[in-house]
């Protein structure tokens, strides 16, 4: 009988491969941080939705909406770990409208992003891209904002929507920029528009039990009233059998660059600009099979409409008719109603079926038309203004004008007011989800004089870059324009002053407001821990706003 050997004793790892293996783990760390991936802390609100700085988490008592606000105390203006530690806050719950108190509120810390570093190496930056990059006149902090402008172009920001165009070499500098050919909206990709639409209301959201609360649509004028139950519910119904609409009230909520988020900082005396780029929606169930359905948008001296009948859709626009100001003197002309122009045309991927609810999405934004039905894209199309025609539909004011009128030209104009509305008819109708949102509004400015001990902006009084014919850029090859998507309280490309002494000798001049290739760190695309709150000193981080960034 052989006898078993002994089992053989397990290696040792010496301290000399423990030590080796660790230091090559740094090592690989580093290089990856420095080179590939590294996390940035969000600081401030200029991204606010889309990226949120250290901030205040509600959720409205009536509606369950949940929304985001600046941190600053209404008491001490102070970023404090708790807010409303003396006097209880108050905040405007943007669904019913209604305010909202609370104390001892916990601050919940910026979003953390990761930043792919090597990308820009491979590929061009490109436009709406989210991009890290230090800051031109204080290159030791990082600043994250959107990307508008590329490099050859020049950039305009006109009624809240970017417009580019590729100048012509030696282009005599005394004609107005505004008025020259090749002038393009930049449309904004797919993805990116559907993360930058802000929300006005939903009626999903209406408040519970809240009897003085004025619903933001109405029967519209011509309309039976009788036959549309909406108030303070979730779903409307038109009961009647006639032809009907369902307009947007103005008097009861404005579509306006209002952000909730700046609810403790945006004074009531700001100046807000209503915003004609606009998102309507609705799940809808006719009764019948006859049911023919409009969305309509009158803006900008036209209408825009999106018409529904049977399988069909026809996306359409004319001039609505009305005053413009003259080309050729300083008084009015008016103009009576153009011709309808046919845009897009489309087909339903199923007719509008009795008793079963058919989702609408439509879209006007970037001088464009879109109809998605259940999430799929049916019907598109374009239509081209340039910055002069876009100002001279949107407020009355031209190109020329806002030169002879100066730095204020565009900031204090009147622009045009929205009118919404759908359209119904064939019979009763039910509608779900009745909702609104509007586009991110790229607004004018002039350069400001700030409180001491600010130093004064070496430009100040003159419009801000990009807002006004009077200060159109050109970028070079390596400049891109810059800004945040919270635009009324965003310092960015249209605000900054001249760049820091170490950029302005050792990257790029004397150039105010944009931001030179070496100074991008890289793009910014996954948000991996979104706005952690301290529970019980353990920081936890809200896993449901995980989210890629567009």
């Amino acid at each position: 009988m052989s006898t078993p050997s002994a089992p053989h004793a397990a290696p040792k790892s010496s301290i000399r491969e423990t030590l080796i293996s660790i230091i090559i783990a740094f090592a690989m760390a580093f290089v990856f941080r420095g080179f590939v991936i590294e996390a940035f802390l969000i600081p401030t609100g200029s991204m606010a939705p889309t990226l949120l700085g250290a901030h205040l988490r509600w959720q409205g008592r009536s509606t369950g909406y949940s929304w985001a606000t600046d941190t600053r105390d209404q008491i001490n203006n102070e970023p404090l770990p708790v807010q409303g530690t003396r006097e209880a806050l108050k905040v405007i719950d943007p669904m019913s409208g209604q305010a909202e108190t609370a104390s001892n509120v916990p601050t919940r810390w910026g979003d953390r992003i990761f930043v792919m570093k090597y990308l820009y190496s491979v590929y061009e930056p490109e436009r709406y891209d989210v991009v890290v990059f230090k800051n031109p006149t204080d290159p030791t902090q990082n600043f994250i904002k959107r990307l508008l402008g590329l490099p050859g172009e020049q950039v305009a920001l006109v009624d809240g929507d970017v417009f580019t165009r590729v100048p012509a070499p030696g282009e005599d500098d005394s004609v107005n920029p505004w008025l020259r050919p090749g002038w393009r909206v930049a449309r904004k990709p797919e993805r990116a528009q559907r993360a930058m639409w802000q929300d006005v209301f939903t009626s999903e959201r209406a408040p519970i039990g809240m009897s003085a609360f004025r619903p933001p649509w109405k029967a519209a004028p011509g309309s039976d009233p009788a036959g549309w139950k909406i108030g303070a519910n979730t779903s409307y119904a038109y009961t009647g059998t006639g032809p009907t609409a369902l307009a947007w009230d103005w008097n009861a909520r404005r579509i306006e660059d209002f952000y909730p988020y700046n609810d403790f900082r945006q004074s009531p005396h700001q100046v807000r600009y209503p915003v004609s780029d606009i998102r309507m929606s609705l799940g809808l169930k006719p009764s019948t099979a006859d049911l023919r359905v409009s969305a309509v948008l009158v803006s900008r001296g036209h209408e825009f409409r999106c018409d529904i009948a049977g399988a069909s859709v026809t996306l359409r626009m004319k001039r609505y008719g009305g005053p413009r100001p003259d080309p050729d003197s300083p008084g009015m002309i008016v103009e009576p109603p153009g011709e309808w122009v046919v845009l897009g045309t489309g087909t339903l991927p199923r007719a509008l079926a009795p008793d079963a609810v058919t989702n609408l999405d439509f879209w006007h934004a970037d001088q464009c038309l879109t109809l998605f039905v259940d999430d799929v894209e049916v019907a598109h199309g374009e239509y081209e203004w340039g910055p002069n025609e876009r100002i001279t539909f949107a407020c009355h004011t031209t190109a020329a004008q806002a030169v002879f009128e100066g730095p204020t030209a565009l900031t204090g104009a009147a622009y045009s007011v929205p009118e919404v509305r759908w359209e119904f008819s064939g019979g009763p109708v039910t509608l779900f989800r009745v909702a609104l949102a509007r586009d991110i509004y790229y607004r004018p400015d002039v350069y400001p004089n700030p409180d001491p001990p600010r130093p004064r902006h070496s430009e100040q009084g003159r419009p801000a870059r990009a807002t006004h014919p009077s200060n159109t850029p050109v970028l070079s090859g390596a400049q891109y324009f810059m800004c945040g998507d919270n635009s009324p309280a965003s310092l960015d490309g249209r605000l900054w002053d001249k760049p820091s002494p170490w950029v302005a000798h050792g990257v790029d001049d004397d150039a105010v407001g944009v931001v030179h290739r070496d100074l991008i760190i890289g793009k910014a695309f996954w948000v991996y821990f979104p706005s952690p709150a301290r529970r019980q000193g353990i920081p936890i981080p809200d896993f449901g706003r995980m989210r890629f960034i567009w």
